[in-house]
C-alpha cells in the first residue's frame, strides 16, 4: 500500500474490531530484522509477553532508542513501526492459509447447448452470485467486504472463505490470520451483534423457555426493547432474497414443457425466498428426480455449520447435471429400502420402531456451480440428503445426491494415495481402489442412512433430537450414525451378493482415509464449536482400535502406521452403530457426551493419533474448488 500502515488501519475504525494480537518476542525480532527495523526485543521470561519500552535494544553502532522510546514510553514512530510488523505478520498468516489450498477447476461448457439450456445456466450464474451475497450476510462478513485491503492475498482469502476468517488446519486458530487488518471477531448475523458467539451463548439460548422459537432454523435473533426476539429471514435479508426470487422466476420462464418439474420448483423456491415458504419449495423439490429433469438444483437455507450454535440454516445453491450412471445403483438398492430400515431398527432395538421407508435413493450428479454454504473454502461436499426439517423430511421423502465429478482429477487421485501411504501400512494401502465406486458407494450409503433409523426428525418424549442433545451434539451423533451405518450396510450388501469381499474391504479403506482427512482439520472451530465430521472420525478410529479392527504398530522402516484388521471390522462397526443408534433413540444425552468426549478430548483421544495425522498430512494442500461455466 502506498499509504502508511497506521493510516490504513485507521480506515477500519467504524468496523466491529478487536484489539490486534500481540506479537511474540520471536515474531517481533524476526519481522523487525526482515523489515530492516533497528530494534531487538531482549530476553524475557516468556516468549508471548507484550513488548515493553525497557525490553528494547538498538541494533547497530552508535544508534540509540530516542526515536522509539521517550520518557519511558513508546513514541508514535514506534507505534507505527509496530503496526507495520503486525501487518506483515497478518499477511504472512494469510499466505500460509492460502498455501494449504490446492486449486482444482470444475469446468462446464454450454456454448454448444440449446438456447434454452444456455439461458438457464446464465440465470443460475446470476442466482449463485446473489446466494453468495446472502450467505456472506448470514456469516456477518458482507459488511466487511468494502473494507478489504488492496493486497491480492487478503482478497483471495475473503473470496475463498466467504469472509476474512481462516479455516485451514494450520492457521484457523492463528490470531493473526485474517483478511482484514482490523481483525474482526468471528461473529455471524444469526444473533445480535452484542452477543459473543460460542458454547456459552448456545448453552444459554437452549436453556431459555423460548429456546424453540429463538433457535428456529429459519429465523434470525434480534434484540427489541431489550429482549431477544425471533424474526423471519426476510426481515433481515428481504431485498436480496426478493432479487434472488426474481432470478428464479426468470429461470423458470426459460424452460419448456420438458422441464415442467424444474420450472415448478423454481417458482416454488421463488415464493419461498419472498415469503419464507420453505415447505412449499420442499414439496416441489421432492417431486423432481433424474427421470423428469436433466438438472439438479437446490437453492434454499439448509445446513447449519456456518454459525457457532449450529442451529440456523445457511443459504446455498447447488446446480448440476443429472449423471445417468446413477440409475444402476438406484435400481439395485430400491427394492432393499424397507429391508435396510428393518435391519437397522432390529439392531437398535426399543424404543425405536421401524418406519415405512419411502425415501428416494441417491442420484448421481455432476456439479456445475456451488454457491453460498455449498461452496466450501477447502474440500467439497460429496453427498447430501435434504431437506433437514419439515414434512418432506419427517415423511422420509428427502432427495439424496452424490457428486460424481468431485475428486476425479488426476492430481487428486495421486495425492489421495500419497496421503494414505503416510498413515496406513502397505497391506492396507494395497486394498485402496483406483476406481471411484468404493468412495461413491460409501457416500450413497451415508446419505441414505440419514433417512434410516433414529434420525434428526425423530421425536423423543415429544422433543426433537436437537432439543434433547443440542444442535452441536446432535450434528455429531447424526453424522456418526450415518457414516457408521454406511459401513454396516456395505457388509449388508456383501451378504446379499451385491458386492464382493474385495469391494467391502475397499470401502473400509476408503472410509479410513476419509476419516484421517477430517481429523487433520481439528476437532473444533476457532469459536469452540464442534466439527461434526472430525469428531465422528475420531470416535470411529478410537472405537475400531478398541475392537481390535484397527492397529497402530511400527513397520519395517520403524515408522508406526495404522493397519486394518479386515476380519474384525464388521463386528466393530456393528457394535459402534448399535451404541450410537440406542443413544439417539433413547435421548441419552449424558452418555452421548461421554462417548464423544472420550475420543475427542478425553483420555482415549490419544488412540486417534491426532498429532501424527496432522503432522503427516500437513504437507498436502486440500482441494479448493474453482468453477468455470461458459455459456
Amino acid at each position: 500500500m502506498k499509504t502508511s500502515t497506521l493510516a490504513a488501519l485507521l480506515l477500519f475504525a467504524a468496523l466491529p474490531l478487536r484489539a490486534a494480537p500481540e506479537l511474540s518476542r520471536s515474531d517481533f525480532n524476526r519481522l523487525a530484522a526482515n523489515a530492516g527495523l533497528p530494534l531487538f526485543w531482549t530476553g524475557v521470561t516468556t516468549d508471548t509477553a507484550a513488548v515493553r519500552p525497557g525490553d528494547l535494544a538498538p541494533v547497530g553502532s552508535g544508534i540509540g532508542l530516542e526515536r522509539w522510546v521517550a520518557e519511558g514510553r513508546f513514541t508514535p514512530a514506534f507505534q507505527e513501526a509496530y503496526a507495520g510488523l503486525v501487518e506483515a505478520r497478518r499477511r504472512e498468516a494469510v499466505r500460509a492459509e492460502l498455501a494449504q489450498g490446492r486449486p482444482v477447476l470444475l469446468s462446464s461448457d454450454f456454448r454448444d447447448a440449446s438456447r434454452e439450456d444456455r439461458a438457464l445456466v446464465e440465470r443460475m450464474a446470476a442466482a449463485a452470485r446473489l446466494v453468495d451475497e446472502l450467505y456472506e450476510r448470514q456469516k456477518g462478513s458482507h459488511a466487511l467486504r468494502a473494507s478489504l485491503p488492496t493486497d491480492p492475498e487478503s482478497r483471495a482469502l475473503f473470496e475463498r472463505a466467504h469472509g476474512p476468517w481462516c479455516e485451514a488446519p494450520e492457521t484457523e486458530h492463528d490470531p493473526f490470520c485474517s483478511a482484514l487488518p482490523g481483525f474482526p471477531p468471528h461473529r455471524s448475523d444469526a444473533y445480535p451483534s452484542d452477543l459473543s458467539e460460542g458454547p456459552a451463548l448456545c448453552t444459554e439460548l437452549r436453556a431459555r423457555p423460548d429456546a424453540k422459537v429463538l433457535l428456529d432454523p429459519f429465523k434470525v435473533v434480534r434484540r427489541k426493547d431489550g429482549k431477544l426476539v425471533s424474526l423471519p429471514l426476510t426481515a433481515a435479508y428481504g431485498p436480496t432474497m426478493r432479487a434472488l426470487a426474481a432470478e428464479l422466476r426468470a429461470a423458470a420462464r426459460t424452460q419448456g414443457r420438458g422441464e415442467a418439474a424444474l420450472s415448478a420448483y423454481l417458482l416454488a423456491a421463488a415464493r419461498g425466498f419472498e415469503a419464507d415458504d420453505w415447505a412449499g419449495a420442499d414439496e416441489a423439490w421432492s417431486r423432481m428426480d433424474g427421470r423428469n429433469s436433466r438438472w439438479y438444483l437446490r437453492v434454499a437455507p439448509d445446513e447449519t455449520e456456518f454459525e457457532a450454535c449450529q442451529e440456523k440454516a445457511g443459504f446455498h445453491l447447488s446446480f448440476a447435471r443429472i449423471d445417468a450412471s446413477s440409475l444402476s445403483w438406484r435400481e439395485r438398492l430400491l427394492p432393499l429400502r424397507q429391508e435396510l430400515e428393518d435391519a437397522l431398527a432390529k439392531l437398535v432395538g426399543p424404543p425405536y420402531k421401524a418406519r415405512k421407508a419411502g425415501f428416494a435413493l441417491p442420484e448421481f450428479i455432476e456439479v456445475v456451480l456451488n454457491a453460498g454454504d455449498s461452496r466450501t473454502a477447502l474440500g467439497a461436499i460429496l453427498g447430501q440428503s435434504l431437506p433437514n426439517w419439515g414434512t418432506v423430511a419427517s415423511e422420509g421423502r428427502r432427495r439424496t445426491v452424490v457428486m460424481t465429478n468431485i475428486g476425479t482429477d488426476a492430481d487428486s487421485r495421486r495425492i489421495r494415495r500419497e496421503k494414505g501411504a503416510e498413515l496406513v501400512d502397505e497391506a492396507t494401502l494395497a486394498i485402496l481402489s483406483d476406481d471411484r465406486e468404493p468412495e461413491l458407494l460409501d457416500t450413497i450409503l451415508h446419505e441414505a442412512s440419514h433417512n434410516l433409523g433414529p434420525d434428526s426428525n425423530a421425536r423423543i418424549d415429544g422433543k426433537t433430537p436437537a432439543e434433547v442433545f443440542g444442535g452441536e451434539l446432535e450434528a455429531v451423533l447424526e453424522e456418526l450414525k450415518a457414516e457408521t451405518a454406511a459401513l454396516w450396510y456395505a457388509d449388508f450388501l456383501r451378504a446379499r451378493g451385491l458386492i464382493d469381499e474385495r469391494r467391502l474391504r475397499e470401502i473400509y479403506t476408503e472410509e479410513l482415509l476419509w476419516a484421517f482427512g477430517h481429523v487433520q482439520e481439528g476437532m473444533f472451530t476457532p469459536t469452540g464449536s464442534a466439527k461434526p465430521y472430525a469428531q465422528l472420525a475420531a470416535i470411529q478410529i478410537g472405537s475400531f482400535q478398541e475392537a481390535g479392527a484397527l492397529v497402530w504398530s511400527p513397520g519395517a522402516d520403524g515408522v508406526s502406521r495404522f493397519r486394518i484388521v479386515y476380519e474384525k471390522m464388521p463386528a466393530a462397526v456393528e457394535t459402534l452403530l448399535a451404541k450410537v443408534g440406542r443413544l439417539k433413540a433413547a435421548g441419552n444425552a449424558a452418555e452421548a457426551r461421554d462417548l464423544v468426549g472420550r475420543f475427542v478430548t478425553g483420555p482415549d483421544a490419544a488412540k486417534v493419533r491426532m498429532r501424527e495425522v496432522r503432522e503427516r498430512l500437513a504437507r498436502f494442500p486440500k482441494a479448493s474448488y474453482l468453477y468455470s461455466v461458459r455459456y
